[in-house]
């Protein structure tokens, strides 16, 4: 049986973390409900899945190149909460004291270095799980590699592999840049073609494959909408590029180095002590 890689979406779960319940802190006054309910989640996965291998992709500081190709991407995104801030020191202790490497890569985001990853044991005899919200890395979903998903509040887990992805979305994983392309992504501000949703570019999708494809064939479109796409081709290209995953970060990578280890318990308990955390 081949060992499992768990790749974490860490700013994902964090998100999620913060947003799961209400304000918590300490006695000090220092905010902890994100520490809290993220220590959970990974203490929850590691119990239950017992990975063989288990790492973090993190978001780095600053711009990315999605940035450089289009100024008003993610730019309907709030700032980070100031109490979520204050919390991201713990949460870096609490990865530390996990054992579990966290890889970052300045102008890139973390949907980038999990691409990478994915890549880099392509050749393994690894299955790779991905844990994740985010639609986006369903693209990276293949026989070896498949997204855990965490579902709203009530915490339902959703494992999609290929078959998960079609019943879902209408497409091949591979596709979902295309998909994105076409319909946008008001979260991640991906403009799209105005007026084509989730239905029409999925049925578009299903006759011509591929958003190139489309467009070479564009004249088989009807009335309006061939007027539209012709009208956004422009738009609809940077949208499918700023929705493609890169598989190319320049980072390290040693397999050995996340291979999954016994807690480093001192610094685990006192870093929950400190936080005042009494139940886990």
């Amino acid at each position: 049986m081949a060992e499992r890689l768990f790749l974490v979406d860490g700013h994902s779960h964090l998100f999620r973390a913060y947003h799961a319940v209400g304000y918590l802190s300490t006695s000090r006054g220092v905010p902890s409900h994100a520490v809290l309910i993220l220590s959970t989640m990974l203490w929850k996965l590691i119990r239950e899945e017992r990975p063989d291998y288990l790492g973090i992709a993190w978001d780095a500081p600053g711009a990315t190149f999605r940035d450089r190709l289009f100024e008003e991407y993610k730019a309907t995104r709030a700032a980070m909460p100031a109490d979520l801030a204050q919390q991201l020191p713990y949460v870096r202790r609490l990865f530390e004291a996990l054992r579990t490497p966290v890889v970052e890569a300045p102008g890139f985001e973390a949907d980038d270095v999990l691409g990478t990853l994915v890549a880099r044991v392509a050749d393994r005899d690894l299955e790779v799980v991905i844990v994740t919200g985010d639609k986006d890395l369903l693209q990276l979903v293949s026989p070896r590699v498949s997204v855990l998903s965490v579902v709203g509040r009530s915490g339902e887990r959703v494992h999609y592999d290929a078959a998960k992805v079609r019943e879902r979305w209408g497409v091949d994983p591979a596709q979902i840049p295309d998909v994105l392309a076409l319909m946008g992504d008001s979260i991640d501000n991906i403009p799209g073609v105005p007026g084509v949703g989730e239905k029409t570019a999925v049925k578009l999708l299903a006759q011509f494959g591929t958003v190139d494809r489309l467009y070479e064939n564009l004249a088989l479109v009807p009335g309006k909408l061939r007027e539209t796409l012709a009208a956004h081709r422009k738009q609809a290209l940077l949208s499918r590029e700023l929705a493609t995953v890169s598989r190319q970060v320049p980072i390290d990578f040693d397999l050995e180095a996340f291979r999954l280890r016994e807690p480093d318990w001192p610094r685990l308990r006192a870093l929950w002590m400190e936080m005042e955390f009494t139940r886990l």
